[in-house]
């Protein structure tokens, strides 16, 4: 009976341990699997790079913005582009965030691209603020110049303060001249 269950444990662990040998092979297999690069951009793929600072017109032909940023989903999918309208060299400008699909790409004279949005100068000044929730390294900077710069500025002011209320207390304490 003991030689029974003894033979029986062993090839119930037999049986548990063929798929993890599998599990580990295949494993091992995808582990030394060489990785696959890009050489070359596509013909029909196109970079972010080219498209961040890239006006936009409207179907008029004006200028309307440039693009800021794009935001794409976990499946690398471009959602949102996000356009800056306004202001004068990024000086007051508003960003407006714009489903992808609503802008159409054509070719111009020169053979440039040229990104088209069916939405007037009016139309983005109107609209809401795209708000991002993640900041880039040059965002964060930007907050935490920001914050220095506003207790430099409060600590000039109380050092204002107490140099006048210094003077102020000399002048009280200097003898009378007759």
């Amino acid at each position: 009976m003991r030689l029974t269950t003894l033979t029986l444990a062993g090839a119930m662990v037999l049986v548990a341990a063929a798929p993890l040998g599998q599990a580990f092979s295949q494993t091992a297999v995808l582990a030394t699997t060489a990785p696959k690069f890009v050489t070359q951009q596509p013909a029909n793929e196109w970079l972010a790079r080219v498209f961040l600072g890239q006006g936009v017109q409207n179907t008029a032909g004006e200028t309307v913005g440039d693009i800021n940023d794009l935001a794409f989903d976990r499946q690398g999918q471009i959602r949102t582009v996000v356009i800056g309208v306004g202001g004068f060299l990024s000086m007051g400008e508003k960003s407006v965030g714009v489903p992808f699909d609503a802008l159409t790409f054509n070719v111009g004279a020169s053979g440039e691209r040229v990104i088209v949005v069916a939405l007037s100068k009016d139309d983005l000044a109107k609209a809401p603020e795209f708000k991002a929730i993640e900041k880039t390294t040059f965002d964060k900077v930007k907050d935490r110049a920001s914050e220095l710069s506003n207790k430099a500025a409060d600590k000039a002011v109380e050092l204002k303060d107490q140099a006048v209320q210094k003077i102020d207390d000399m002048k009280k304490s200097e003898p009378v001249k007759q």
